[in-house]
């Protein structure tokens, strides 16, 4: 009987070491803060807290409008006590306002900026690294961007006004064809992201190697038969409103559209396509630098990408986010592009288009 009791005891006892041993806190791990209503909010690692992300955020977007409602959304779930002002434009024309505006009060710059742009915009940017940056498939060497979006190219084109004539769309070298002479837009690269990233992938996917005398030549004739904006949105808006037939857009912004019931169709290139991570950074001097830390977060997290990805069919660059509404990047004859060489010699190959473009037109 003796026995039998101390080895209760024993029993006891470790049971009770057991209960106050404390089991380390996950990476992932989250806490729980209540909102206005009451209702109890989980609060992922990288969330800051509610207090701490106070005051207004100025966000200088490329983000068409179905993103940014989505973004603000998720950023009023956990940081009510900050608000959220956009001002959206093409990458080009927010950068020059940043430089020619000495009163600038721009906290962070979102979409645009892409793994191959190099230090091009460093000089109105701030280094920061996401939090959760290793969740990540890209990485800015730099330090400069975070990473949200992988871009994929596309062609959209009006169903109605293709039909019209009497084609079929299927590539860059359907481009040609004299019935769509006058009826295509495309984006100058010089001044917007999608114009820059149609260049690299034809210049890789229409030569025998990248930017070769034969991409270039296919750019020469398709300078006549386009017109050219400053602007990523003029060309599905202007492809949208009937004015063309076919624009050289990004496919997410394509899919969101007809996602929402826009007339036009997402053609992926039959001749091959390219992928690059593309993100947001903090603008220097940002007024709002901990709302501006905290927004990088929230972009890099596989929470806000899937939001995007149900709402505007985004391509993720987390490696937990999910895929909708868009093909796999196996179905697409993906070229690899060498980001060190569009760096170095982006400069270059803007120049030529912008030669080229002056001469013909």
């Amino acid at each position: 009987m003796k026995k039998y009791f101390l080895l209760l005891i024993a029993v006891f006892a470790l049971v009770l070491s057991a209960c106050s041993t404390e089991s380390p806190t996950p990476d992932d791990s989250t806490s729980e803060t209540p909102d206005e209503s009451g209702e109890v909010v989980e609060r992922p690692y990288y969330v800051r807290g509610e207090d701490e992300v106070t005051g207004t955020i100025t966000v200088y977007t490329t983000m068409e409008e179905t993103q940014q409602t989505a973004l603000i959304n998720l950023w009023n779930k956990y940081y009510p006590n900050s608000r959220v002002e956009i001002q959206a434009d093409s990458v080009g024309t927010l950068a020059t306002r940043i430089r020619s505006d000495e009163q600038n009060d721009a906290d962070v710059v979102i979409g645009g900026m892409f793994a191959a742009d190099g230090d091009t915009y460093h000089d109105i940017l701030q280094p920061y690294t996401a939090v959760n940056d290793a969740e990540q498939l890209y990485h800015d060497e730099s330090g400069y961007y975070t990473f949200y979006d992988v871009q994929v190219m596309s062609l959209v084109v009006n169903p109605e006004l293709r039909d019209e004539l009497g084609i079929e769309i299927n590539g860059y070298e359907d481009l040609l064809q004299p019935e769509l002479e006058g009826k295509i837009i495309l984006a100058a690269p010089d001044a917007s992201s999608s114009g820059w990233r149609q260049l690299q992938t034809i210049l890789a996917v229409m030569g025998d190697e990248f930017d070769d005398d034969k991409g270039w030549d296919y750019v020469e004739k398709l300078m006549p038969m386009a017109f050219s904006t400053t602007s990523s949105k003029d060309v599905y808006n202007l492809v949208i409103n009937g004015e063309y037939v076919v624009g050289l857009s990004y496919e997410s912004t394509v899919a969101a559209l007809i996602k929402d019931g826009a007339p036009i169709e997402n053609i992926y290139m039959e001749e091959g396509n390219t992928a690059m991570a593309g993100g947001a950074a903090i603008v220097k001097d940002a007024p709002n630098l901990v709302a501006a830390e905290a927004m990088m977060d929230l972009l890099a997290s596989t929470e806000f990408q899937d939001i995007r990805a149900q709402e505007s069919s985004g391509r993720g660059s987390n490696g937990e986010s999910v895929l909708i509404d868009l093909p796999k990047e196996t179905e697409l004859n993906m070229v690899e592009l060498d980001f060190e060489y569009l760096t170095e010699n982006k400069a270059a190959m803007i120049d030529k288009w912008n030669s080229l473009w002056a001469d013909l037109h």
